[in-house]
């Protein structure tokens, strides 16, 4: 996949690093930090939760949160389903991949405990949970924590098509924009259907959800320059920052200005 160009929102200066960090790249974000104590709640995208300094309860069924509470130390929500954790001391790690991305797929495949409503002890648990402890760390920087999640998530790289270089290119530039599909097909030369299926199989995720993903990721980046919620939501193209505000909560869990009063940062 592409790099795009990277941005860095962190104080050098800073002996420690902020409460609350996150990394977005390509089609997924990934929050390390304290637990935010969420009520009940579902996402639009899928979540795998990690706990990185010990376990923590999962509400099962995912219904009761005052019930029975199954321990874990990772597990993958999928999108649209309402759940809520407990015991969440120390450090968690949260993962937001597309609902309709290939590492979806991957990780679900990999859990060792699967079941209707999530899936329990990914098999990639204890190298996902060292990668992102390393991090938490400040023993990994983001470039080499990305690249050995993208390892662990996607397997071996491969050669991306120029043409999907192109689009890819585009999408982040013009975020705030949302290029359409057939303005992208036109600058790669591509037909819009041949442009859909080259960039699902070079990136795991359908073109349109991508381009979801970049304006996040834009608007995420100037919030977390200390920007206002309204200069966020233009960057990103969203209509107002109530439309921003709204997709935030529908994607994360959570309303952006959390994050914001916490001390983000953002990289990616």
């Amino acid at each position: 996949m592409a790099n795009p160009a990277r941005s860095r929102f962190h104080d050098a200066a800073a002996p420690q690093p902020p409460a609350a960090r996150i990394f977005a790249w390509g089609a997924r974000a990934l929050y390390v930090g304290p637990a935010l104590n969420l009520s009940a709640h579902r996402n639009a995208v899928a979540v795998i939760a990690l706990a990185l300094d010990g376990a923590f309860g999962v509400a099962d069924p995912p219904a009761e949160t005052s019930g029975h509470y199954r321990r874990c130390r990772s597990v993958v929500i999928p999108p649209g389903r309402l759940h809520h954790f407990t015991d969440t001391q120390g450090r968690m790690a949260f993962l937001y991949v597309d609902p309709f991305s290939d590492d979806l797929a991957r990780l679900r495949a990999s859990a060792r405990a699967p079941a209707p409503h999530a899936a329990f002890d990914l098999g990639e648990e204890d190298a996902l949970i060292g990668v992102m402890t390393a991090l938490a760390d400040n023993r990994a920087d983001w470039p080499t924590t990305r690249a050995a999640l993208d390892s662990l998530l996607a397997g071996a790289s491969r050669p991306i098509d120029p043409r999907v270089e192109t689009a890819l290119a585009m999408l982040h530039a013009q975020a705030g924009e949302r290029p359409s599909l057939d303005l992208l097909a036109a600058r790669t030369g591509l037909s819009e259907s041949r442009l859909r299926h080259v960039f699902k199989a070079a990136t795991g995720v359908p073109l349109r959800r991508y381009r979801l993903w970049a304006a996040m990721r834009t608007a995420i980046g100037t919030m977390a320059r200390g920007e206002t919620l309204t200069a966020a939501a233009m960057d990103g193209g969203f209509a107002s920052s109530a439309h921003f505000s709204a997709a935030f909560r529908a994607m994360f869990g959570m309303e952006p200005s959390r994050l914001a009063k916490g001390g983000l940062a953002m990289e990616g």
